[in-house]
């Protein structure tokens, strides 16, 4: 990290902490989306973004990776019933407590460090630890709680988080049944990368994938890991019974995008790794066969794209699919083995189509990421009006008049 000056003009430079965790998550997506945005509104803003992972031990990260890793691929019953269980929760408020306060002196540093204007989180973990912080120390800087799902769990509610950004109505309700103020809660969207806004040549990339525009061209995603038993999707839609291209995502699963290569296919198939090229591949699709992660739908919702749900993560990736369903911006397959009939069905039914690329349009909000980083700008400026409060409560206070109203 290096420290931040001001500009040469004499005007201070606004200064930005991000903070996710994990690269190549949805949480990472959305903050780099943030950071982006930030750039265009402020160029002269100074960025600091953090995987607040790294402000824990070693062995804590790598027991948390590995439980949850575990219990996805081969216990999701149990992952289920401990996702936004109060009484879990309450369970584990003790240990996260100490967590956090073995966390304090690291993050106290990056703090002086940075000195940031604003604070924007786009996960619930390091969001919970500022907010600790900003009650345990009296700090006034403005923290932002940003959602990359469709329903908040109960590790986001913490009452020193100046605002929260939601993505529907329906979560900013969840907020308000929780305690939270409604003028607490900005229903702006998903934060998606700005490239999503930009208009696509559709025959130049449909020649760069070797792809014909004119004939359905089905997106098979899971996720940066490749995850969701895509090889068997593939086989079961590699028999549909007319023409179509199927184009595949395998992320950073390589065993996965080796078994892509060495197959023979009835259809049209380009396997792909890791790639930027989403937006370009979204824009091409006639529909998208995919697990409802938070970023992956709201970047299918940008671009209209409408959604095959299947093999949903329980916990957030099930509300995604519940929300998404009850929107009509979503259709699921129970199973990889019903994935052919239901896209079949689709594909049969240009009109269930076209309704649902009208839904995801009603539902899209591309723009998130500039509404977030002209908040932020917003927060640091108000923030740096506020002065300092005697105690926790009367700058708490003062800082939700300044930033809220």
């Amino acid at each position: 990290l290096k420290m931040v000056s001001d500009t040469g003009s004499g005007m201070p430079v606004r200064r930005f902490l991000l903070m996710h965790i994990t690269s190549h998550t949805g949480h990472h997506r959305a903050s780099r989306a943030i950071e982006g945005a930030i750039t265009q509104v402020d160029p002269q803003a100074a960025v600091t973004s953090i995987d607040a992972s790294r402000y824990t031990s070693r062995f804590v990260r790598w027991a948390i990776s590995q439980t949850y890793s575990s219990l996805i691929r081969h216990q999701p019953d149990i992952w289920e019933y401990l996702y936004d269980n109060p009484a879990i929760h309450r369970r584990v408020q003790f240990f996260r407590g100490l967590l956090h306060r073995y966390q304090a002196a690291k993050l106290e540093r990056l703090l002086e460090t940075v000195r940031p204007d604003a604070i924007a989180c786009t996960q619930a973990y390091p969001c919970g630890m500022v907010a600790d912080f900003k009650k345990r120390h009296r700090l006034a800087v403005p923290l932002i709680g940003v959602l990359t799902d469709y329903a908040p769990h109960l590790y986001w509610f913490h009452d020193t988080v100046d605002v929260y950004i939601a993505p529907s109505e329906q979560v900013k309700q969840r907020f308000v049944e929780h305690g939270i103020p409604a003028s607490r809660v900005r229903v702006l969207g998903i934060p998606i990368d700005l490239s999503f806004l930009d208009a696509v040549d559709r025959e130049a990339a449909a020649r760069r994938f070797g792809l014909d525009p004119s004939g359905p061209i089905i997106l098979i995603m899971g996720g940066g890991g490749g995850f969701g038993n895509l090889r068997d999707i593939v086989q079961h839609l590699d028999l549909l019974p007319y023409p179509c291209q199927l184009v595949v995502v395998a992320g950073r699963n390589r065993q996965l995008l080796a078994w892509l290569q060495s197959q023979r296919f009835r259809h049209r198939l380009v396997p792909l790794g890791y790639t930027e090229d989403i937006p370009a591949l979204m824009s091409l699709a006639t529909l998208l066969v995919s697990k409802p992660g938070g970023l992956t739908t709201s970047e299918a919702l940008a671009k209209h794209l409408p959604l095959v749900i299947v093999n949903p993560i329980p916990g957030q990736e099930a509300y995604n699919a519940r929300f998404l369903l009850s929107q009509g911006g979503a259709v699921q397959a129970g199973s990889p083995g019903t994935v052919r009939q239901t896209v079949r069905d689709l594909l049969d039914n240009p009109r269930q189509l076209q309704t649902m690329r009208e839904r995801s349009a009603a539902l899209s909000r591309p723009r998130a990421a500039l509404d977030v980083a002209r908040l932020l700008a917003a927060l640091a400026d108000r923030s740096r009006e506020v002065p300092a409060a005697p105690d926790a409560s009367s700058a708490a206070t003062q800082h939700e008049a300044s930033v809220i109203h």
